[in-house]
């Protein structure tokens, strides 16, 4: 037996694979921590970037309140609520250029901050899913007619992320809305933002790493069986009744 025989029948272990999914995932937090601090870095001191996400997070809400509204889908509830956090993370970016909201304690920005970090939290990490998923569905499409097999398929994994890009993005929100890096001068806040990333890194590492593993352990379901790329979409989020 030689060394890819070996390497493949680790690969087939459980264990080893639940290894690499909680690696992966710690690596996907720590890339989402870098990527939220940084985006709330630009959104409260450059008002460009402030009005660009505004606008964009406004236009995502209104489609899918529009959706809500027209009956597109006929269980609205989530998609409902992630609407009015959408439409409210748009608003809170126009305020971000106020003198008044920069004139409030570290402690009253900590919410709007919050909210902030979970909104666009949700947004990198479903794209970042997306790419996943189809580039899995590339390298593993097996000669033997299994089919794809998506990092993320079932109604349960995708709760899963919905659950982690919520939990990350509100930590994320919260401490760096506690440490006030917002309100560092120009020069200290690179190293403020240092501070408040060697923070989040681990936790970041931490959530998804857990969620790794758990991704990796729930039911699968039958997406072996697809024929092609089956990306996550909003509409995943809404098969149950509410």
């Amino acid at each position: 037996m030689g060394i890819g025989d070996d390497f493949s029948a680790l690969l087939e272990r459980s264990w080893f694979q639940s290894l690499l999914s909680g690696v992966g995932g710690a690596l996907i937090g720590v890339f989402a921590s870098f990527v939220v601090n940084c985006t709330l870095v630009e959104i409260s001191i450059n008002a460009f970037f402030a009005y660009y996400f505004g606008f964009l997070f406004l236009l995502i809400g209104s489609i899918i309140a529009y959706r809500v509204y027209t009956g597109d889908h006929p269980k609205p509830f989530m998609l409902a609520s992630f609407a009015a956090m959408v439409l409210i993370s748009g608003l809170m970016c126009f305020m971000l250029d106020e003198s008044w909201f920069m004139r409030l304690s570290a402690g009253s920005k900590v919410p709007v901050y919050a909210v902030l970090g979970m909104s666009v939290c949700f947004a990198l990490l479903f794209a970042l899913i997306d790419v996943l998923n189809y580039c899995c569905t590339i390298c593993w499409n097996a000669s033997d007619g299994t089919g794809p097999r998506p990092l993320v398929n079932t109604e349960a994994q995708i709760y899963l992320v919905v659950v982690t890009a919520a939990a990350m993005g509100f930590v994320f929100g919260t401490i760096f809305g506690v440490m006030d890096v917002a309100d560092e001068k120009l020069s200290n806040i690179k190293m403020a933002l240092m501070r408040e990333e060697s923070i989040c890194y681990p936790i970041g590492a931490l959530i998804g790493g857990i969620a790794g593993v758990i991704n990796h352990k729930l039911p699968s379901g039958s997406q072996t069986n697809n024929a092609g790329y089956n990306p996550v979409h909003d509409d995943d989020l809404l098969d149950e009744e509410f």
